[in-house]
C-alpha cells in the first residue's frame, strides 16, 4: 500500500526518485522499507504480539524433593497455557488485522497507471522525452510531456521537465 501511494503521488508533485545510493536530488530508501509512520507501529504491534504469544505458551517443570531437601528422581515437564494471555493475543491479533483491513479499504484517487511490480508499466513510465537529459538525478513528475514520441502521438512519462495532467479519452503512448 505504501509503495502504491508513493507511486501515485508522482503524478501530483515533483519528487526525487528513491534509491539505495542517492545522487543529485534522489532520495534515500527507507531503513525499514516503509515510511516511519507505517513501520514503527507495525514493529511495535509485531513485538507486542510476539511477547503475548511467548507469555501464552510456556514450559513447566515440576521437580519433587524429599523432606531433607534432596531432589528425587521423579520430575515432570509439561506445556503450560495462560488463557488470559492467549485471549489477549487473539484480540490484539484481530485488532491488527482489522486495522490493516480498514486502512486498506481507503479509496485512493488513481492519478497514474497502477504498476504494482509490473516492469512493463514501470518501464513505460520511465521513458522521458529525448531532450530531458539525466532526469533521474532531478525531481520528477509523471504526466503528459511536451515532446511527442511519434508524429502526432502524445506521451506520458516521468520527466524533470514540465508535464500536464492527461485528459480522459485521449490516447497516449
Amino acid at each position: 500500500m505504501a509503495g502504491a501511494i508513493e507511486w501515485n503521488n508522482l503524478a501530483v508533485s515533483r519528487k526525487g526518485l528513491r534509491v539505495t545510493r542517492p545522487l543529485g536530488d534522489q532520495r534515500e530508501e527507507y531503513i525499514l522499507q516503509l515510511p516511519y509512520r507505517w513501520s514503527i507501529p507495525l514493529a511495535v504491534a509485531s513485538s507486542g504480539l510476539h511477547w503475548l504469544l511467548s507469555e501464552s505458551i510456556f514450559i513447566v517443570r515440576e521437580d519433587a524433593y524429599d523432606r531433607e531437601g534432596k531432589i528425587m528422581d521423579t520430575s515432570v515437564s509439561a506445556i503450560g497455557i495462560s488463557a488470559t494471555s492467549f485471549i489477549t493475543f487473539i484480540l490484539c491479533f484481530y485488532a491488527l488485522v482489522g486495522s490493516v483491513t480498514w486502512i486498506g479499504r481507503k479509496q485512493t484517487r488513481v492519478r497514474i497507471p497502477f504498476a504494482a511490480s509490473c516492469s512493463l508499466v514501470i518501464s513505460a513510465a520511465c521513458h522521458p522525452p529525448p531532450d530531458d537529459i539525466n532526469p533521474q538525478l532531478r525531481p520528477v513528475q509523471w504526466g503528459v510531456t511536451e515532446s511527442e514520441m511519434f508524429e502526432g502521438e502524445k506521451h506520458c512519462s516521468l520527466s524533470s521537465k514540465p508535464v500536464t495532467k492527461p485528459k480522459i479519452g485521449e490516447k497516449y503512448l
